[in-house]
């Protein structure tokens, strides 16, 4: 704490940095209203994933799509976030977090809403394409957006578990699929038969309009407004947490003056086409400055590669979870099943279209989606403990054993366990967010949040493009693939950058 005079006269005042100001808000009704508006960001933004993988058995049936048409419908969210995510981070970065993550709902709502009147399979592409450009920066800049709220000693713990409500979205969906989709609705609505995947891709508008609602309830992050220079606006911000929080008045916020930042970037200095550009370039750049170019490039990496292994291999999950079933060995090897799999995607599309849904398999994924859930639940508690960096690597030692052991193991709900360790090497995406997101300084903090999911997007489009056309060719090879990719991360992980903490206690406020 320094001390600074006043703008009148000379009078001294003592002047807190930011991080001890932030230090100095108890954690209250505030931090938990955030958490749940940021959890509703997370499960909105998955949902909007993942909902095409569920509806795509029933809507080939109303839009006799190919299965060429499937697959671009399948990677057109993918695509569409991969597109906008720089510039949603520059958005973010200039304009604010909180108005890009309104604005990026409200398309994100509207978008969907008219997806589920598609007349044709191009119309849904082009539709779901949109939902995913316009809906990309929900998840980066919810990393941005919960962590300036919170100083060092709080922040990890509440943003892992803020990274709780993605694998939520495998509960909340399935759930949603098993009692909708098995619906029999032969309701013709403008001159088209409104089936029951309609009506599930319309309820992902309930929870886009719940998260703009709760995001009317959260104000700019005072950090965000620090390095843009308007210190009064952060401070005031201050004093309205602490009195959400604590219910005494803001004149007893014991800060007075917050050291000013500089390196803001605002949206208002662009003037053209050429200054936009200019302006994104130097909001880019840094991120590739001397100092952290290194860690960038490593952390990219790691997130491409863990999004292609979880999602390329959950992609196929439905598929290898009813071939198993479907199969006449007993005790099968995955890699058998795969490989003695029928030309036969189409295997059960005549009972699909005449009303008859297997609901099993969304029950498995809900199972997944609980058990991904807890893994975040025992990261938020223990990453204090463990530490980030420690955590990463015993879940890739976890993930590498688990997928090394596919090779042998025929048991059904084994397999369904080890598959489940496999894809969770997901979940190290979120905990590598929580090293970026403090790695990367605050005037491009969710640009480069927004960067790094980019490429992680990337790796999540190839590895559902490609890992199921390597596990029916080249099954075992693949495994084995994975097991080495398991063991190169591992490497690369312990070069993770990790912020060492001051251990020392804040004393604060009282609550009375």
């Amino acid at each position: 704490m320094k001390r600074e005079k006043n703008a009148n006269g000379g009078t001294i005042v003592p002047s807190h940095t930011f991080e001890e100001a932030i230090s100095l808000l108890p954690i209250g009704k505030f931090h938990y209203k955030l958490l749940l508006v940021g959890g509703l960001c997370f499960l909105t933004v998955m949902v909007e994933i993942m909902c095409v993988s569920i509806i795509l058995p029933s809507m080939r049936c109303d839009l006799e799509s190919t299965v060429a048409e499937q697959g671009i419908l399948a990677s057109a969210g993918f695509l569409g976030i991969v597109l906008s995510s720089h510039g949603m981070g520059f958005l973010a970065d200039t304009w604010g977090r909180v108005k890009t993550l309104r604005l990026a709902f409200t398309l994100a709502c509207i978008s969907t809403a008219i997806s589920a009147f598609s007349v044709n399979i191009w119309m849904l592409i082009v539709f779901r394409f949109i939902s995913g450009f316009v809906i990309s920066g929900g998840q980066a800049c919810v990393f941005s957006l919960a962590g300036e709220f919170h100083g060092n000693r709080t922040r990890t713990r509440h943003v892992t578990l803020l990274s709780g409500f993605l694998p939520l979205s495998l509960v909340y969906l399935p759930t949603m699929a098993t009692f909708i989709l098995p619906l029999q609705i032969d309701t013709m609505l403008l001159g088209m038969k409104f089936s029951s995947w309609r009506i599930l891709i319309l309820t992902n508008c309930i929870l886009s309009l719940l998260t703009l609602f709760g995001l009317y309830f959260i104000p700019e992050t005072p950090k965000y407004m620090l390095v843009q220079g308007d210190n009064n606006a952060a401070l005031e911000t201050l004093r309205w947490i602490f009195t959400k929080n604590t219910g005494k008045p803001a004149t007893e916020f014991p800060v007075q003056h917050i050291t000013p930042q500089t390196g803001g970037a605002n949206l208002a200095n662009i003037g053209g086409v050429k200054d936009a550009v200019k302006m994104i370039w130097s909001q880019t750049k840094p991120l590739f400055a001397k100092e952290r170019y290194l860690h960038t490039i490593n952390i990219c990496i790691i997130n491409m590669a863990v999004y292609c292994i979880s999602q390329g291999l959950f992609m196929w999950f439905p598929t290898l979870l009813n071939a198993m079933v479907a199969s006449n060995a007993e005790n099968p090897l995955v890699c058998y099943t795969l490989v003695h799999l029928n030309d036969g995607s189409n295997t059960g599309a005549s009972d699909v279209c005449n009303g008859h849904v297997d609901i099993f398999p969304f029950l498995i994924i809900i199972l997944v989606g609980a058990a991904f859930t807890l893994f975040y639940l025992f990261f938020s508690f223990t990453i204090d403990l463990i530490g980030k960096k420690n955590l990463i690597l015993t879940w890739l030692v976890v993930s590498g054993i688990c997928v090394t052991l596919l090779h042998w193991t025929t048991n059904f709900y084994v397999i369904v366990t080890l598959l489940t360790f496999t894809m969770s090497v997901g979940n190290v995406g979120g905990l590598v967010s929580t090293i970026s997101m403090e790695f990367f300084p605050t005037n491009i903090n969710a640009m480069g949040m927004c960067f790094i999911m980019m490429l992680g997007r990337v790796g999540a489009v190839l590895g559902s493009n490609f890992i199921g056309v390597l596990l029916f060719n080249y099954c075992d090879n693949t495994f084995w693939a994975m097991t080495a990719a398991c063991l190169i991360l591992l490497v690369m992980s312990w070069f993770l950058p990790e912020r060492k903490y001051n251990k020392k206690k804040v004393i604060h406020p009282t609550t009375g």
